[in-house]
Formats: C-alpha cells, sequence, structure tokens
C-alpha cells in the first residue's frame, strides 16, 4: 500500500515537470527560435465543413476578417526585418504644464470650485488671437491639459515687430484726453505728479541714518513680520523694525533694493539703514539681556527700517487683476469718465421693453475730475512704479506671491496685496519687505520670471521721473552708483561684516532695466501711431494690447 502511494506521488510529479517543460519549450524557446512559425506554415489544415454547418450563423459574422494580434515576439521580429506594414498599439502621453506656463500670457482664469480645475483664456503671441483651454492639477503638482480652442480671430500682422492695437470705441464718447492725465502718450501728467503724496524724501533718509549711529536701544520686542525680526525701541522712544537673517544674501537684498529705490526717487520705501550688533558699543549695549533672548550673535549685520504706525493693507486695483491685467492711456479716459465702473443690472421689465438705441446719445465729460477718480490716479500712480520696481529687483514676496498662489485660490487677487501697505492719512503706498531683491529673487529667476513678466509686459503709462533716472542709471553704470550710496550711508564696521553686491547681480539688473527701457519705446510707438484702428462696439473704451514676450 506504502509502496503505491509512493509511485503514484512520483508519477504526478513526473507528469507535472513534463508538462511544465513542454509548455515551456512550445511557449517560450519555439518561438524566440522561430521555429512555431515554420511549423504552423507547413500544416495544412482540411476545413470541416460539419463544424461550418453546426455553428450559428450571423449576417456579419461570414464577412468578418480573420484577426492576428501581434505577440511580442512578432513586434520584435519586424523590428528586426525593419518591417513598415506592421501594426503596435501606443498611448499618446498627455500633456502637462507647469503654473508658470498655465498663466504665462493668461488673461483670465475661472477657477471651478469643489475641484482642483480652471479654464484659462490666453492670447496666442504669434498671431494675436484667444485661445480657450481646460486644466486639471495632478497629485504632482502640475497641470492636464485640453486641447486648445481659438475663440476669435488673429489680428496680429506678421510684417510688423510690435503687435497692432485695437481700439474699441463706443459711439458719442470724446476721444483724447479731456482731463489732462495723460502725457505724450505714455507718461502721468504734471497734473497727477502734483498730486502724489510726498513720502519719504532724501532728507528724511539721511537724517534716519545719523539717527541710527548715534541713538541708542533700550529693548527689543517680538514683532515686525517674521520669527528672528524684532521691534526695536530706543532711548527716546522711537521704534524700528530690525531685520535679522543668518545669512547675508537678504539683509544685502533689503539694503541695496532701498537703495535702487532712492536712486529712482521712489519715496514710498521707509528709511532704512544698517547696523551691526556690537554689544560692546552705545547703541547695543544697554540691550544685550533681549539680544541674548532673541538668539542674535554678534557682529551681524541688521537692517533698521523706521516704524510707520499708521499703516493700513492695499488691495490690488482692477487693472492689474488677471480679467484685465492692462494699463494705458485708453483706460485712463475709462477712469476719467467713470465709465469702467459697473452698470447696475436691468430688470425683467426693463429687458421687456423695446430697445433704445443708447450707443448714439453722447457721453457728457465732467469739467472737473471727480475726487473719486483722482483719488484712482494716484493708486495707479504708484503702481506703475511699483510695477517697475518689483520687475526690477525681482521681488518675490509682494505681487508675484499672489499671481503664484492664484493656481489654487482663484480669490487671492481680490485679498490684500504681500508686503504693501497705504498710509491711512496719504494715500501713500509703502513697499515693505523687499530682502527677496536682487540676489534670491535673482536666483529663481527660472522659477519665476513668468510671473514678473505678466504686469509689466502690459503696462504702458510710466512715471516721467522714474523712467529718466533708470536711463540715467543705464549710461552712468547701475552698479557704480548703488556702491556709492552703500560706502556713503554706511560705517566702516558695516561695510566689513556686509559685503557688495555681486558682479552677477549688477549684470542682470542692467539686463532688467534695458527690458524696461525697451518696455517704454514698445509702448511709444504703438501709441504715438497714427493710423489707428477704430472700430465701433457696444459698451466702454477698451484697449487691448499685445506684445511678444
Amino acid at each position: 500500500m506504502i509502496r503505491r502511494r509512493a509511485f503514484q506521488r512520483r508519477a504526478c510529479i513526473i507528469s507535472v515537470m513534463a508538462a511544465f517543460s513542454l509548455g515551456l519549450i512550445l511557449g517560450v524557446f519555439l518561438p524566440m527560435l522561430g521555429l512555431g512559425t515554420r511549423m504552423l506554415t507547413d500544416i495544412h489544415i482540411e476545413p470541416n465543413n460539419t463544424l461550418t454547418m453546426d455553428r450559428p450563423t450571423s449576417h456579419h459574422y461570414k464577412d468578418m476578417p480573420d484577426i492576428h494580434f501581434p505577440t511580442i515576439y512578432d513586434i520584435q521580429n519586424n523590428e528586426k526585418r525593419n518591417d513598415k506594414n506592421s501594426y503596435a498599439v501606443s498611448f499618446v502621453p498627455e500633456e502637462k504644464l507647469s503654473a508658470e506656463v498655465v498663466i504665462k500670457n493668461a488673461f483670465h482664469l475661472n477657477d471651478h470650485k469643489n475641484a482642483n480645475a480652471m479654464t484659462v483664456k490666453k492670447s496666442d503671441v504669434k498671431d494675436g488671437s484667444i485661445k480657450e483651454f481646460a486644466v486639471q492639477r495632478s497629485t504632482d503638482g502640475l497641470f492636464r491639459k485640453s486641447p486648445e480652442v481659438r475663440i476669435s480671430k488673429p489680428f496680429l500682422s506678421h510684417d510688423e515687430n510690435y503687435a497692432s492695437v485695437e481700439f474699441v470705441q463706443q459711439q458719442g464718447i470724446p476721444s483724447g484726453d479731456p482731463h489732462g492725465i495723460v502725457a505724450d502718450n505714455i507718461y502721468w501728467s504734471d497734473k497727477i505728479e502734483k498730486s502724489l503724496p510726498q513720502g519719504f524724501n532724501k532728507q528724511q533718509t539721511d537724517e534716519w541714518n545719523e539717527y541710527v549711529t548715534t541713538a541708542a536701544v533700550t529693548k527689543l520686542e517680538i514683532g515686525c513680520g517674521r520669527m528672528q525680526n524684532r521691534m526695536i525701541v530706543f532711548e527716546d522712544g522711537k521704534k524700528a523694525c530690525a531685520r535679522y537673517r543668518q545669512n547675508t544674501d537678504q539683509i544685502q537684498g533689503e539694503l541695496f533694493s532701498f537703495y535702487l529705490g532712492q536712486l529712482l526717487n521712489l519715496t514710498n520705501l521707509a528709511p532704512s539703514a544698517a547696523s551691526v550688533i556690537d554689544l560692546r558699543s552705545h547703541t547695543w549695549q544697554s540691550a544685550s539681556r533681549d539680544i541674548e533672548n532673541a538668539q542674535w550673535k554678534s557682529l551681524k549685520p541688521v537692517v533698521l527700517t523706521k516704524w510707520l504706525p499708521d499703516l493700513e493693507s492695499a488691495g490690488i486695483p482692477k487693472p492689474f487683476q488677471p480679467l484685465e491685467r492692462h494699463l494705458n492711456k485708453m483706460d485712463i479716459q475709462n477712469i476719467s469718465l467713470d465709465l469702467d465702473l459697473p452698470k447696475p443690472q436691468k430688470g425683467l421689465l426693463d429687458r421687456l421693453m423695446p430697445v433704445r438705441n443708447e450707443s448714439i446719445q453722447p457721453v457728457v465729460v465732467p469739467t472737473v475730475l471727480s475726487d473719486a477718480a483722482l483719488t484712482r490716479f494716484i493708486e495707479l500712480a504708484q503702481w506703475s512704479d511699483l510695477i517697475v520696481f518689483d520687475y526690477l529687483i525681482a521681488n518675490l514676496d509682494r505681487v508675484v506671491n499672489n499671481l503664484y498662489n492664484f493656481q489654487w485660490n482663484a480669490d487671492i487677487m481680490a485679498a490684500p496685496a504681500h508686503n504693501l501697505a497705504k498710509q491711512i492719512n496719504s494715500e501713500l503706498l509703502v513697499f515693505l519687505d523687499n530682502e527677496s531683491g536682487l540676489l534670491h529673487g535673482y536666483r529663481l529667476l527660472k522659477k519665476y520670471e513668468a510671473y514678473h513678466g505678466l504686469l509689466l509686459d502690459n503696462l504702458c503709462i510710466f512715471r516721467r521721473p522714474t523712467i529718466q533716472a533708470l536711463q540715467r542709471l543705464r549710461q552712468n553704470g547701475v552698479g557704480n552708483e548703488l556702491q556709492n550710496v552703500f560706502e556713503r550711508t554706511t560705517i566702516s564696521g558695516v561695510r566689513d561684516v556686509l559685503p557688495s553686491l555681486p558682479e552677477k547681480s549688477i549684470k542682470i539688473l542692467n539686463d532688467r532695466i534695458d527690458r524696461v527701457l525697451g518696455q517704454v519705446q514698445k509702448c511709444q510707438e504703438v501709441f504715438s501711431r497714427k493710423n489707428e484702428n477704430w472700430k465701433i462696439a457696444e459698451g466702454v473704451v477698451i484697449a487691448t494690447q499685445h506684445f511678444f514676450v
């Protein structure tokens, strides 16, 4: 009995091994050697009429050809024979875009609620047409893109080095600038320049530098933004925000960005000065315990910025939000005539009544510019400086911060701008926290340059003093000018621990100055053209411009 079971067990094992070996030979080795195809071609199979008669028939079945699905070995053999008649199935890779590519040249992004999806409308830089596509955010941070759909006709001519500008004007609206807001097509007029808040002039900056070198710090308090920063209190009660960092890049960025603002005659930067933490000096010895608690190291440079108590948050004006994102002399005309304000919604009875031709009714131009319009122009004139300044230094922590986060939060452009404040009583915009400028921001240009250029590319009205200062800096050398200010406003102890601006940063800054001046020239050429293309359409005066980026 035991011998029989052992024999059965051996027979079972042998049969399994034989079956496995036979299958391995027929399924692997023969196809690899090409013998399977030869064996099958030598076998002639006679048709079995009985099976054909017994099989259920269909009016589709008899017309269906015999289909051979290729195996991996067939594909390999075809590749060896270079057989172009063979077929293979491949998947079309889906197109994925980064956030920078999605937002570049886009003038409208519609965020879908409860979904990581957006509908994007952008202008084609080749022909000026408007295209629309949808994007869906994936887990890897990229966006899956749907096919683009062209929703407008091309209007760019191929024989020009810049795009044509299309103006749409309602009948009855006077052309020109009735209130004298724009000068020479692209500059704010003297009327607006004289209305701007005074801000911080050179004398105030010099006084602050002298004060910081002589006054004594009595204590440090928590505050002024980041964890390492401190609110410092001087012996006479004055306060300042002290910016402290472990490395000097951000200290250099804050200080030299302030110097650049001074060279551009910008009055929107609070007075700042550099100092060195030296517990033996008259300035810091009374606050040694607070310095130790703050974990500040001795002989480290800090930037002391004058404390401004009367500040409130500042938002992003409508012309710079994604739905519009352009500012030129035609937009200025709309604002001066209050044509850009939202119109009241018509009720049901108004819409059911006969249509009246209101487009031919002339628009009454107010003889005096309204206070609301003047306030908006004061804000926009400062924003034109802000856009130029942030582009020059590649600031990551202001409007670019809002633009970058717009891909996740469509409402962020309606929120207050990051690191931008406004004085309550004077309407002065204060450009805060420029530490990412000139060094850290330059290192990340590859990632953020698309956002830096978004506003500059569609800005066509500037402050003349700012552009004139840029032209002087380009002619005299911005690197030399910054170094002169650095040596004039700092003591030797600061220069011993804080390096000058690197040559690489100076070269990038020169390139960006050229880029801004090129934009100014481009705007001048576009808006001074005599043959403007006017089209009559319902609505307000609209100026759309598209430049090659």
